[in-house]
């Protein structure tokens, strides 16, 4: 089981957990326990041999574009007393995967006491054992979004081609949504109307974006230079439809429906694809799963 103990800049938390495992190491002969900061924890991605895994950082580490990390790897996130008012935040990023968030009780944390801990601990596993045998929660990917959203390179929404062109699209009935690109407006977004299609305009984005950019967006759209191997390879890598157009085509309204033409098939090509894809399918997300074994903390029982 893999927990996260969170407060405002990972300090306290630390302590708790560095308590806690000490605590359980020696009162539950039975139980192995370990900890380690959370970021740690998720970009190392390796299959953990300990019984309960207990982790520590900011508040601030749960956040909409890693909700799929946390959502993944972490059974429960435990708030501290001085950072409650952000558990409603946590719990909505959350919500569609089977993680528990729920604050540490004030006198529980202050006490920072190993055996009540433990009594703590009880009570998320009968949570998750009811969790676990009703329903596990649906994972988000990008096939559960049924609008498009494709990042667009070499181009402006100002370009008058441009313009012409996703007009053309509208009278299709292909609404667009045009927005500047960022990580967090990737994840946390609350469109205020209908679209088939939200292009993002925007810098490249950086390699230790890639992953989390890759579970949102359907298709990569581009009228500059072909990219070095390097920079390209995560299209083939992530599956992810991409196209390189002339650059002419949104500069001027004179190209529009060739330009509108080439934007209808693409689109299609990448339809098809969100369609069929229920999950991005890459080896790096592929890890292996070790042998289960069975543990036992009292009445209760769970496999690792």
């Amino acid at each position: 089981m893999n927990l996260l103990f969170c407060c405002a800049g990972g300090g306290s938390s630390s302590l708790f957990c560095a308590r806690m495992v000490k605590g359980i190491n020696t009162i539950e002969p039975s139980l192995t326990a370990r900890m380690d900061d959370i970021r740690s924890f998720l970009q190392d991605e390796r299959v953990s041999t300990t019984d309960l895994v207990f982790t520590y950082g900011s508040v601030d580490a749960v956040r909409p574009d890693t909700a799929y990390d946390i959502g993944t790897h972490i059974d429960a996130v435990l708030v501290a007393p001085q950072v409650r008012f952000r558990t409603p935040y946590l719990k909505r990023y959350l919500a569609n995967y089977p993680t528990i968030v729920q604050d540490i009780p004030s006198r529980l944390f202050g006490m920072m006491d190993p055996v009540k801990g433990g009594e703590m601990l009880t009570g998320i596993l009968i949570t998750l054992d009811l969790m676990r045998g009703s329903t596990a929660g649906a994972f988000a990917t990008k096939a559960a979004d049924k609008d498009l959203e494709i990042l667009v390179y070499g181009a402006s929404r100002t370009d008058k081609g441009w313009q012409a062109a996703t007009a053309s699209l509208e009278k299709m009935g292909i609404r667009s949504l045009q927005d500047k690109y960022s990580l967090a407006g990737l994840y946390d977004f609350e469109p205020e109307k209908d679209f088939e299609v939200r292009w993002l305009f925007g810098p490249q984005v950086r390699k230790m974006d890639i992953a989390k950019v890759a579970r949102q967006i359907d298709g990569v759209l581009r009228f500059d230079e072909e990219p070095a191997d390097g920079v390209r390879r995560w299209y083939d890598d992530y599956r992810i439809p991409s196209a390189w157009l002339d650059a002419r085509l949104v500069q001027s309204p004179g190209y529009t429906d060739e330009l509108t033409a080439q934007l209808v098939d693409f689109l299609l090509a990448v339809d098809a694809r969100a369609e069929a894809t229920s999950g991005i399918a890459v080896k790096r997300f592929e890890t292996l799963k070790p042998p289960k074994t069975t543990k036992r903390w009292g009445i209760f029982t769970w496999s690792n």
